[in-house]
Parts: structure tokens; C-alpha cells; sequence
């Protein structure tokens, strides 16, 4: 079908391939909007019935296993996979009815989540030997922007620009990283290890202003104008001064990131203090069963933290 609205630089895409989604949680679902908003077919599989109820509003096919996904896909089909972390990738591709087995050469599977380099590369290895492409394509930016297209993938790998004309439709800014698979979970480590610094110090500095006994909002106002700013401590901050406590990024998400992240830099040799202490805060945090609650929770876990310091206040 003809597109609606093409931006000039997109590159030319008619018919939109049929794609194979594989995890539509929060942002597997942002992006199955976005694509079926354009008008592009899709089938998906997800283990969770309320997901699979929303993407088949959306217009798409739900089947019951991995292996069904791609078992409707093109020739040279692209599977999108949108699960959590490296045990979730093996499970959808190698577990049971897993994808992996049932996909054919040429055909390519879009990895999405944030993971270890190490990871990333082990499974491009074991589906080239199948002679399966591999795209390394973590992504950034929430559901929200994910839903409209203004999300960002960080994207490496040998095959990536076959796939470009899809990537432009999913998401904008798509960040071209090269060839070498990895590099995209590298430089998402990168950004996501200074999202965390950001909103751990974010939280702290906001306990500290109330402590000093300014208003929080005028506060975060002075913040945002200022060399203070970041996007992070900004969209969260203020959705917990709105008293918005719907999950969209769970915290756990942040401490698996943070700890990958620290992990990625001991592996080169290097140790970020900040980004330690943020794994720590994070890592703490979910000790006090905050795994599945939105990282905007922070502000009120370093709350806490500054009253059992100082009972008085």
C-alpha cells in the first residue's frame, strides 16, 4: 500500500514487507503500532494474552510459538526481537518451538534489547551458521516515542542497510554505527550507563533540595534551564511531581543495564566510579521490591534512604 506522508529522505518501501515481531511488551508493542499505523503487515507471538489481545487490535496476526512467527514470514524475512534480556533471546530463538531453527538463509532477525557485546556476538555467530544476519539494534526512547516513530535504534552490522528503508519507518534518529556487531550494544551500554548516573543523581540532588527546604517544582524549573538539565531526570521527575506512577521503564531494567554496562568497561580495563555507584543504587533498590516498578521510583527510594540517615527530619 502507498505510504501517507513520506518524509523526503526516507527511502522507497512499497509494498511494506510483511515483519515478524517476537515480544510485544512495552516497546515491542510502540513499535507494532508505529508499523501498523503506516500500514505495514506483521504477525507476533508473546507469551503474555493481554499483549497478544493488544497487538491483534492493532491488526495483527498473533500465532503460538517463535517458530510460527518466522514459519509466516517472506523469504528473507525480518524477525524483530523484543524481549527483555540474553535468556530471553536464547529462549525465543533456541528454546522450545524456538525461531532459530525455523529460520532460513537469508533471512535476518532485528535485536532489540540491551545486552552484553558478548552475548550479541554469540548469537550472530550461531545464526550464521545458518547463514541468518544478525542486526544489532538496541533502542532508546520509551514506549511513547517508540509508538510515533521518534525513537532511536543504534544499529550495527554487515546487512543493516538492506533493512534501512524498515529502520526509517520504526524509528527516527537511527543511528548508523558500522559494521562490526557489538558496537550497537556497546554504545547503548554507553548512553543507558549515563541515563542511570543521571537519574540516581537526579533523585539525590532533588532529596537534598527538600531537605533544604525548596519547592520541588520551582526546583526542576531552574534545572531545566540550566547547566543541570538532563532528558531523564526531566520526564521522570516531573511525571512523579504530576504523581504519575504508571510503569513505562521498570526499574529493573536500569540495574540490568547499569551492571552490564560497569561489566562492558571492566572488560576493557576501565572502572567508572559513577557508573558503580549507580549500579549500587539501583542494585539497592530492587532489594526493597522495586524490580517492576517505574525507575521514576528512584526520587522516593533515595527518599527513604535520606530519612533512615537522618530519623529526625
Amino acid at each position: 500500500m502507498n505510504e501517507p506522508h513520506v518524509p523526503h529522505d526516507w527511502l522507497a518501501l512499497d509494498p511494506l514487507p510483511h515483519i515478524g515481531f517476537i515480544g510485544v511488551g512495552n516497546m515491542g508493542l510502540g513499535m507494532l503500532t508505529r508499523w501498523r499505523a503506516l500500514g505495514g503487515p506483521a504477525v507476533v507471538h508473546d507469551i503474555d494474552p493481554v499483549r497478544t489481545a493488544q497487538a491483534q487490535a492493532l491488526g495483527a496476526v498473533a500465532v503460538d510459538s517463535p517458530a510460527a512467527v518466522v514459519g509466516a514470514l517472506p523469504a528473507g524475512g525480518l524477525l524483530v526481537v523484543c524481549v527483555v534480556n540474553a535468556d530471553d533471546c536464547r529462549d525465543v530463538l533456541w528454546g522450545d518451538q524456538g525461531a532459530a531453527p525455523a529460520m532460513k538463509s537469508q533471512q535476518t532477525v532485528l535485536l532489540t534489547p540491551t545486552l552484553s557485546p558478548d552475548d550479541v556476538c554469540g548469537f550472530a555467530r550461531q545464526l550464521g551458521e545458518q547463514g541468518v544476519h544478525l542486526i544489532d539494534a538496541p533502542m532508546s526512547g520509551g514506549p511513547v516515542r517508540a509508538a510515533k516513530g521518534t525513537m532511536s535504534l543504534m544499529v550495527a552490522g554487515p546487512t543493516r542497510h538492506a533493512w534501512w528503508p524498515v529502520l526509517q519507518r520504526l524509528a527516527n534518529p537511527v543511528f548508523d554505527l558500522g559494521d562490526v556487531v557489538g558496537d550497537g550494544a556497546k554504545t547503548k551500554l554507553v548512553n543507558n550507563l549515563l541515563a542511570g548516573i543521571h537519574l540516581v543523581a537526579a533523585a539525590q540532588v532533588m532529596t537534598m533540595a527538600e531537605k533544604m527546604a525548596l519547592d520541588p517544582r520551582r526546583t526542576l524549573a531552574v534545572i531545566e534551564q540550566s547547566s543541570g538539565q538532563s532528558w531523564i531526570a526531566s520526564e521522570r521527575l516531573h511525571r512523579v511531581l504530576n504523581g504519575d506512577s504508571a510503569t513505562l521503564a521498570h526499574m529493573g531494567l536500569l540495574a540490568k543495564d547499569t551492571a552490564l554496562a560497569v561489566a562492558a568497561g571492566r572488560a576493557v580495563g576501565y572502572a567508572s566510579e559513577m557508573g558503580m555507584s549507580a549500579q549500587v543504587a539501583f542494585a539497592q533498590a530492587l532489594t526493597q521490591g522495586l524490580a517492576q516498578a517505574d525507575d521514576s521510583a528512584m526520587w522516593a527510594f533515595m527518599r527513604t534512604l535520606a530519612d533512615e540517615k537522618d530519623p529526625a527530619s
